[in-house]
């Protein structure tokens, strides 16, 4: 019975509040300002993540292990070694080549002296200095090989498991370890060929993972791809992750938000908005020979964001706009600007406009 009570007392108000205002009273309602606000044309997508650089380590050359210089999972600098395979027979060809070379050098430097004494040929001499060049070509061909006998990390990183070990036989192309630079990770995703124009490099992306749940990365597109999947009308974008504390993992799945076209525009609250067919008014506080009054005024609106809509056309910053008691106002109707702290229980506040009152709410003792 007291809830059909008030419901009834609440229509008799409602129809009251109107009527009222059409006998000349002025109306009671609530006004805020049009301000500025961030909008954007957010885009979401799914994508799976990848290291920035990634490679399988292998060697150039056959033998067996003699060394290992890393575990499972470490993490290592550039130039690092990781490997090394037998070396005995290597380092003999190496200082054969280099007696080679100084043998070389020193025929050169006497026949050198001789062909300044006109005592040998031009061609002699010639002879000597392509034996030289030769011994040094060889020289550098076995350190080349001797350095594929090493391996060392190209680049800062983590490793994944290591695939041998000391004494096992490897052959140019086993994959020893996977090496990863996780310092940052690509997030590739697809996105429809409609938002081409609306997302750029440099665009900035939001992402999370059901891995990492409460957490949240920002990064930014750094490319696209050069063409449009012609099955899926959809094209390929790349961004970039910073992950200094090394969080994100290669493959996970994550969920992206593209925010693109961000730009600040006026925005009013969604409240204040009034459809009528294919257009949309608000009512906005005009101040008229010291009284206020509502007008309605058309409006174009953009999009929508946290109960806020982007205002196009037909208002300029600072209008106040009615957000809560349109239904008692009509064009031209008398208004009262109440303080929206006089929803607040225990404040004392004022309403705005030359004609209005005042209002007290508070405990009582």
């Amino acid at each position: 019975m007291i809830r059909s009570f008030l419901s009834m007392a609440l229509v008799g108000l409602l129809i009251a509040l109107p009527a009222a205002a059409q006998r000349g009273g002025p109306a009671s309602v609530f006004a805020e300002p049009v301000t500025e606000r961030e909008f954007s044309r957010d885009i979401e997508a799914l994508g799976t993540l990848e290291p920035n650089e990634q490679v399988d380590l292998s060697l150039n050359a056959s033998d067996r292990i003699t060394a290992l210089y890393f575990d499972d999972g470490e993490r290592v600098r550039e130039g690092k070694t990781l490997l090394s395979l037998a070396q005995r027979e290597q380092l003999a060809l190496v200082e054969s080549a280099e007696a080679d070379v100084e043998e070389a050098a020193r025929q050169l430097e006497r026949i050198s002296r001789l062909a300044a004494a006109e005592a040998v040929s031009q061609s002699e001499l010639d002879s000597a200095r392509r034996d030289l060049d030769s011994a040094e070509a060889n020289l550098r061909a076995l350190q080349s090989r001797q350095k594929d006998r090493v391996l060392v990390a190209p680049f800062d990183g983590i490793l994944g498991f290591r695939r041998v070990s000391v004494g096992s036989f490897v052959r140019p192309g086993d994959v020893i370890a996977t090496l990863i630079d996780d310092s940052e990770m690509n997030l590739d995703f697809d996105v429809p060929s409609i938002f081409t124009r609306s997302i750029q490099p440099g665009t900035t992306i939001i992402a999370q993972t059901d891995d990492l749940p409460g957490d949240t990365f920002t990064g930014e597109i750094e490319t696209l791809d050069n063409r449009i999947d012609p099955v899926t009308r959809s094209i390929r974008a790349r961004a970039t992750i910073p992950n200094p504390e090394r969080l994100l993992r290669s493959g996970m799945f994550m969920r992206v938000s593209v925010i693109a076209e961000p730009r600040t525009s006026l925005a009013v609250p969604e409240s204040a908005v009034q459809p009528v067919g294919p257009r949309t008014f608000v009512w906005r506080v005009t101040p008229e020979s010291d009284v206020l009054k509502a007008r309605r005024v058309e409006v174009q609106l953009g999009q929508r964001a946290n109960g806020y809509i982007e205002v196009l056309s037909g208002l300029a910053a600072g209008d106040q706009v009615i957000t809560e008691g349109i239904i008692r106002v009509r064009e031209g109707s008398e208004l009262k600007v109440e303080d929206k702290r006089l929803l607040d229980p225990g404040g004392v506040v004022a309403s705005s406009g030359p004609n209005s009152g005042s209002a007290s709410f508070g405990a009582s003792n």
